[in-house]
């Protein structure tokens, strides 16, 4: 299995970082995931908690950041500066935190809706083959969530996905007052 292998080579290596494939990074965080999911009695295990494991020619694209600092960005630096922004979200959720009537049940970061906003305008804006594929691991998989206020959810009138399912195009009630919920975030086109 792919995860178990990535996982081999990373307790063997002596570097902090892994430099692997889009897919084999997809493939990873679905399986940290959900390992995150199925034991409700314990807080999810915070990213930290996991080998970094970083897009290659970034420090700052992946689960957590390899950066002696804010100014330090990798070979991709453009792509990398949007993920430095995206991780200094200043409204977002730990694992296992809660705010808003909102625990995040991930085991990793929930940010608030805009910031994943502004990180897709972002990597739209490098528009590299990279920046894309940064996009399409953290958008289009259907793991992350993000949370936002709004009216209150009616339904999906879209669902998409590439690991599991994730809600493209929500419907909202007419009526009631907005209200802090979670989304699933939009495929990274």
């Amino acid at each position: 299995r792919i995860v178990d292998e990535i996982m081999r080579e990373l307790a063997a290596s002596e570097s902090p970082v892994a430099v692997v494939e889009a897919a084999e990074l997809t493939a990873l965080i679905s399986a940290c995931y959900a390992r995150g999911r199925h034991d409700k009695r314990h807080p999810p295990p915070h990213a930290d908690n996991f080998p970094h494991i970083i897009y290659p020619g970034t420090k700052w694209c992946g689960t957590g950041n390899v950066a002696e600092g804010l100014e330090d960005l990798g070979s991709l630096r453009e792509v990398d500066a949007c993920c430095r922004d995206h991780d200094l979200c200043p409204d977002d959720l730990e694992p296992g935190q809660t705010r808003h009537n909102i625990t995040n049940e991930s085991p990793f970061t929930m940010t608030h809706c805009d910031c994943n906003e502004s990180f897709r305008d972002c990597l739209r804006g490098v528009g590299t083959g990279e920046a894309k594929e940064v996009g399409s691991a953290y958008f289009s998989t259907g793991l992350f969530q993000c949370y936002r206020l709004a009216k209150p959810v009616k339904g999906c009138k879209q669902w998409a996905g590439l690991l599991t399912q994730a809600c493209q195009e929500y419907e909202f009630e007419e009526e009631g007052e907005p209200r802090w919920q979670v989304f699933d975030m939009k495929a990274f086109e």
